[in-house]
């Protein structure tokens, strides 16, 4: 029987390791080198940070991380002590599409602008930005897809490709946002790939989302720019400095969370059934556990949405506040940034303790395709927006 030691935020821990032996649900930043000593199998989220020192004088024979992410894990260091490692990656990308969504109709709902007839900027094409490329024309945004890596490897094929250079991106965009791994090293770094000087080249009214890693910008710059009335709004889910991010550039955002973006329950179980499979496949043990039926079971029936009244002939900012009202009930981006608002009430010594609550306590969070929409109570003009924007499903 195997000794795991586990994140207890991982959903469905007991359910899916329980019955592979003897497990130890811990908070994340509680998982020590003393804790990990006797184990067979560490599972861990963001939050720990798994280096030598963690995995000295261990047993352990498998590593996984339920996120899609890796910055948090020395690899080589696993490598060198012959430690099978394992992650999840895109687990959560249908989590933080819908987040992105979801600040961008709270935003214009509140700013009483469109987003039809737009221009957005996704920088990085992978498993996340893609599906937000193929998601925002049915919103009536222009896409503007950065993805140097991928324009490159393009390019030495000889192949076509539609990635534009971030400076047009920077320069034509009136939304931008990112989604890189934070690398410091070979020919694309992304460490404050958006700095003082990309900021004074985006267009001053421009929003800038980021959803990756806090150091992807730099918050100093980006503090000080806001100070100046630049950019037009921000939203910030991932910080430098986390779990202790800088309450003035919390106080400067438009919409602040704790890190939350791909906290769906769905992508979260998805990052579950991802460690299970390949631990049962490294190790070569039966699998007993089938995560898709326990994500399934745990819908149950699927929740019925209220849409809101909806005038012949509004206009593009109406159509924003109805999706916003609709997306609102499903993922309440504005309750989650009230939350974050709580730590600048914090004394400071308190606010890392607080944003780690946040995280661990953040309410469930269902995908929008787990919705249903009544079809004859859908707008004809904003059938597309519903369908292929935001999937919900017609009923």
């Amino acid at each position: 029987m195997l000794r795991i030691v586990a994140d207890e935020n991982i959903p469905l821990a007991g359910e899916a390791f329980g019955s592979l032996g003897e497990i130890r649900l811990l908070p994340g930043h509680a998982i020590t080198a003393a804790a990990v000593r006797a184990a067979d199998v560490l599972l861990v989220r963001s939050v720990t940070r798994v280096d030598g020192a963690l995995i000295a004088g261990s047993r352990l024979r498998f590593v996984g991380s339920a996120t899609i992410g890796t910055d948090h894990v020395d690899v080589a260091a696993l490598a060198a002590a012959r430690i099978p490692f394992h992650y999840a990656p895109g687990s959560n990308a249908e989590s933080v599409v819908e987040y992105v969504l979801a600040a961008l109709l709270s935003l214009a709902a509140r700013r009483g602008v469109a987003l039809r007839g737009t221009t957005i900027g996704v920088v990085g094409c992978g498993a996340i930005g893609s599906r937000l490329v193929a998601r925002l024309p049915a919103l009536g945004m222009r896409v503007l897809a950065n993805d140097p890596p991928l324009a490159a490897a393009a390019e030495r094929q000889d192949a076509p490709h539609a990635f534009a250079p971030l400076a047009q991106v920077l320069a034509e965009a009136d939304v931008i946002t990112l989604h890189v791994p934070l690398t410091t090293a070979g020919p694309f770094p992304t460490r404050h790939l958006v700095d003082a000087a990309e900021l004074r080249r985006m267009r001053p009214a421009a929003w800038l989302v980021n959803t990756s890693r806090g150091a992807v910008v730099a918050n100093g710059a980006l503090r000080a720019s806001l100070e100046s009335g630049v950019p037009g709004a921000v939203v910030l889910d991932v910080w430098e400095g986390e779990p202790e991010p800088d309450p003035e550039l919390i106080a400067h955002c438009a919409l602040a969370t704790p890190h939350i973006a791909g906290y769906s329950y769905d992508g979260k179980v998805a990052g579950t059934l991802m460690m299970y499979d390949a631990l049962v496949r490294e190790l070569g043990i039966a699998s007993t556990w089938d995560g898709s039926a326990a994500l399934e079971m745990s819908a149950r029936a699927s929740a019925v949405l209220r849409p809101s009244a909806w005038t012949p002939g509004a206009d593009a900012v109406a159509e924003a506040r109805w999706l916003h009202a609709l997306v609102r009930q499903v993922c309440d981006i504005e309750a989650d940034d009230a939350r974050m608002r709580t730590l600048l009430t914090l004394p400071a010594g308190d606010r890392a303790r607080g944003f780690q609550e946040l995280r661990r306590s953040y309410p469930r969070r269902r995908s929008f395709s787990r919705y249903v929409l009544p079809e004859n109570e859908i707008p004809a003009p904003l059938q597309r927006a519903v369908r292929e924007g935001l999937r919900i499903r017609p009923d």
